[in-house]
């Protein structure tokens, strides 16, 4: 479906609407002559990637849509699959009808690249993937009969505090992941949004057999950006589902797992340089 944006292009951010009638708004930085389409990690949305805009925003257009269930992106279902994502990027690169397009993700949104990249290779000439999260063995999503019970229990927020509470006098939750419960769980919109995308998990299992034989037999250029103190994302099973892939560069800098930053916007514009 060609995009029929339903705002007029702005250097700031135009929508697009999806085949299913949903609304997605999609952010704008830079004005370059090859495209750039990000997709955020949770807990994020579109604006995130303007701390790309001083490297990159010369040599890129550079466009991020709001996710499902971020941002303003109007989006009423319980979950998402990774069709809507591939119309969303189909749709974006239609509308800006740049010759070259990199396609980029963090923790979440390169979850979902990896999940798609088979039908968006013929989109992408190469991807940045930072901070992948749920990759290979790190893949863990519960089974659905799990995630009914822990969508009753957004009802009962209550229940939630004393189980995190519990975990962590217990040991089995530290101090940092019960921190992070306390701000995701405890506040009615952020519970919501945390298991509607958790839900939406199940549709993008990286350990799918297909999933990693496709990077193995295709050669798609890749650069990964890993973080030196990510405490979400395990390095060493990005390097072990990837090593295998002569394709896939990976570049460890420094920080934590919040690398949509201006270090790694310099690590992206000097290695598509190199190509």
């Amino acid at each position: 479906m060609c995009p029929q944006p339903d705002e007029p292009k702005s250097s700031a951010r135009f929508n697009i609407r999806l085949s299913e009638g949903k609304r997605i708004p999609v952010h704008v930085y830079g004005q370059g002559d090859q495209l750039l389409i990000a997709l955020h990690g949770f807990d994020y949305d579109g604006t995130v990637f303007h701390a790309w805009e001083a490297a990159l925003g010369d040599q890129f257009t550079i466009c991020v849509p709001d996710l499902p269930f971020h941002g303003d992106a109007g989006w009423d279902e319980k979950e998402f699959k990774p069709h809507h994502i591939v119309e969303i990027i189909q749709q974006i690169k239609a509308y800006q009808q740049k010759a070259r397009v990199i396609l980029a993700g963090h923790s979440l949104g390169a979850r979902i690249l990896v999940c798609s990249a088979r039908e968006l290779a013929v989109i992408a000439d190469c991807f940045v993937l930072l901070a992948p999260a749920g990759i290979g063995s790190f893949d863990r999503v519960p089974p659905l009969w799990m995630q009914r019970v822990a969508e009753q229990a957004l009802e009962w927020p209550r229940w939630l505090e004393v189980l995190v509470n519990a975990g962590s006098r217990l040991g089995l939750v530290s101090n940092f992941h019960r921190r992070y419960a306390e701000v995701q769980l405890f506040s009615a919109p952020k519970r919501f949004r945390l298991f509607r995308t958790y839900n939406s998990l199940r549709h993008l299992r990286t350990t799918s057999s297909d999933r990693l034989e496709y990077w193995q037999q295709n050669k798609v250029e890749t650069l990964i950006i890993l973080a030196e103190q990510d405490r979400f994302v395990p390095n060493h099973h990005i390097r072990n589902y990837f090593e295998e892939v002569p394709e896939v560069s990976i570049q460890q800098v420094p920080g934590n797992h919040d690398l949509v930053n201006k270090l790694t916007a310099t690590v992206v514009r000097d290695a598509v340089q190199r190509q």
